[in-house]
């Protein structure tokens, strides 16, 4: 069951102020893995299609104010609802804990979500074509389970990273452009994305801590406005890669995923 519905308010002089939305993506797994090394144990390289993530539902937030020429501020927040299981015939090393596979490992516990503070500015206005330029403060917040038994061997018991422990707000620029296809329809295009080489972060625990980021997203819908509320309907591509390393772990997590979206 798919609802979703974006909601915009008029202010003096028929000129829109602001609004709020809701989206709702369904991703599928096109590609990705997380891999969590402590000390001395290495950990395994556990692809998210083998823990039985075959697709999972995103919920999108947004606020935005518009200011003259249609410039505006908006805050995201996007949840990712990752759900998976999987039975193994082999013991799994993740996080230095030993974790029982036979028995079965659930991801479901996972949280993972992203918060995005984006301007948006008019690069070119011609008849019917709007294209703008965005640029974006971007936080991926992870903490990953594989959450089942602990096996006896095991002189660790933590079967989660936090990987948000040592998020950063990254840098993310876009182009986003609006065609009018007759008085209320709308075809959207947006793009973004970044890449952060590996850099000696501020942080330190048990030594310094090094970074990269990057990401990609592509969106394509449909759009219809409808007195104050504009619905869409399209299709998303979506792309990340974190890393994070210092001397006692390495952890990284890749993903790769699309799917139609509502909002």
């Amino acid at each position: 069951f798919f609802y979703a519905v974006g909601f915009s308010q008029t202010g003096v002089g028929k000129r829109k102020t602001f609004s709020i939305g809701v989206q709702y993506n369904h991703e599928f797994v096109l590609d990705g893995y997380v891999r969590v090394r402590e000390w001395e144990v290495e950990g395994d390289k556990m692809k998210l299609k083998d823990l039985g993530m075959t697709s999972y539902p995103v919920l999108r937030l947004t606020a935005e104010k518009y200011f003259k020429r249609n410039n505006s501020l908006s805050v995201t927040y996007d949840n990712y609802y990752m759900r998976g299981t999987a039975v193994f015939t082999r013991d799994i090393a993740y996080n230095g804990t030993i974790i029982n596979g036979t028995k079965g490992i659930d991801v479901s516990p996972t949280l993972y979500f992203r918060v995005s503070a984006i301007y948006k500015g008019l690069l070119l206005r011609r008849p019917q074509i709007d294209l703008n330029y965005t640029v974006a403060l971007v936080l991926d917040y992870i903490t990953f389970y594989l959450d089942g038994e602990v096996s006896p061997v095991s002189t660790s018991n933590e079967v989660f990273e936090r990987f948000g422990r040592q998020a950063l707000p990254y840098p993310v620029l876009g182009l986003q452009g609006k065609a009018a296809m007759g008085k209320h329809n709308y075809l959207n295009v947006e793009v973004s994305g970044t890449y952060i080489p590996r850099f000696k972060s501020f942080y330190t625990e048990r030594g310094h801590v090094y970074l990269d980021y990057s990401n990609f997203q592509a969106d394509l819908s449909y759009s219809r406005t409808i007195s104050a509320f504009e619905l869409a309907i399209g299709a998303n591509l979506r792309y990340m890669h974190l890393f994070q390393e210092r001397p006692e772990d390495t952890n990284i997590i890749y993903t790769l995923s699309a799917g139609p979206s509502i909002g």
